[in-house]
C-alpha cells in the first residue's frame, strides 16, 4: 500500500454501501483520483462535510500500488467555500466547471497550472458578482482548452492561414480548431458567424486576462458571443453533451 498526501478538491460524490461515500476528487499532484471515505454519509462523521463539494481540503489517502483510486484516511479542510455552497447561482456555475473538468480529463492526468486555475475559479465565483459568472465560466474554458492542448486558433484562419487583421468578416469553426476568414467561412456550412469583437475578447482573454477581473469589451451581447462559440468547440472536441449544471444555469437565468 502506499501513502498519498495531496491538495484536493471535491468534486462529486456518491453513496456506497450503508454509511460510505464514493468521492471524486481532482487532486493537484494524481490528477483526478476517487477514494472511499468510510461513514461519510453518517452527520457526526469527520469526513461528512469535508468531502462534499466544492471543499478544498488536505487529504490523506491509503492506495494500492499502480490503482488511481484509495481509501480515504484523513483530511484537513482549507476552505469549504460557504458562499458557493448557500447560493444557488454560484453552486449552478461552480458545478458546471466541475463537470467540465470532469469530461475533459482522464483518471491520474495530472495538470498542476489546471488545478490552481479551478481553485482561482472557485475564488472567484464565490466572492465575485453575479453579472460575471459567465465570463469567468469563459475564461476558464479558454484556459482549461489551453492547457489540455486544444487551444483554439485566434489569430489567423486555420484553413488559408490569412492574418485576422486582414478579415472582413469573422467565423468560428469549431471542427476546424478556430477561426476562418469570409471566403473560407462562407465555404463552410458548419462555420459559426461571429463579431471581431468576440475574436479578439478569446485572445485576450486566453493570453492577457486574469480571472479575478474578467472584463471583455462590448458588454454582454459579447459575452453570450463568446460563450456560444466555446460551447459548441467545447462539445465538439471534448464531450458530446451538456452536464446538468448547464441546464440548471439557463433555467436561473430565464427565472432572473
Amino acid at each position: 500500500m502506499d501513502i498519498l498526501k495531496t491538495r484536493a478538491v471535491a468534486l462529486k460524490d456518491y453513496k456506497f454501501l450503508e454509511q460510505d461515500k464514493i468521492v471524486i476528487f481532482y487532486t493537484q499532484d494524481f490528477g483526478i483520483f476517487k477514494v472511499v471515505a468510510k461513514g461519510a454519509r453518517r452527520i457526526k462523521s469527520r469526513f461528512a462535510v469535508a468531502v462534499q463539494f466544492p471543499s478544498y481540503i488536505d487529504i490523506l489517502v491509503y492506495r494500492r500500488k499502480s490503482l488511481n483510486s484509495g481509501i480515504l484516511s484523513d483530511c484537513r479542510i482549507r476552505h469549504l467555500f460557504p458562499g458557493i455552497r448557500k447560493n444557488i447561482f454560484r453552486f449552478a456555475y461552480a458545478s458546471y466547471l466541475a463537470e467540465i473538468l470532469l469530461s475533459s480529463l482522464k483518471e491520474g492526468q495530472v495538470n498542476k497550472a489546471l488545478f490552481s486555475l479551478l481553485l482561482r475559479a472557485l475564488f472567484t465565483l464565490e466572492q465575485g458578482k453575479k453579472e460575471d459568472f459567465g465570463i469567468v465560466s469563459s475564461f476558464f474554458k479558454l484556459k482549461l482548452f489551453h492547457l489540455v492542448g486544444y487551444t483554439p486558433q485566434l489569430k489567423r484562419c486555420v484553413e488559408c492561414g490569412k492574418n485576422r487583421d486582414y478579415f472582413n468578416s469573422f467565423y468560428f469553426a469549431p471542427a476546424k480548431g478556430g477561426i476562418l476568414c469570409e471566403e473560407c467561412g462562407k465555404k463552410d456550412i458548419q462555420a459559426i458567424g461571429t463579431s471581431r469583437t468576440a475574436v479578439l475578447a478569446m485572445d485576450y482573454l486566453l493570453y492577457n486576462g486574469k480571472i479575478t477581473a474578467p472584463t471583455v469589451p462590448g458588454g454582454r451581447g459579447v459575452e453570450k458571443q463568446i460563450n456560444s462559440l466555446l460551447d459548441a468547440y467545447f462539445l465538439f472536441h471534448i464531450d458530446g453533451e451538456k452536464g446538468s449544471s448547464w441546464s440548471l444555469i439557463k433555467h436561473l437565468e430565464k427565472l432572473k
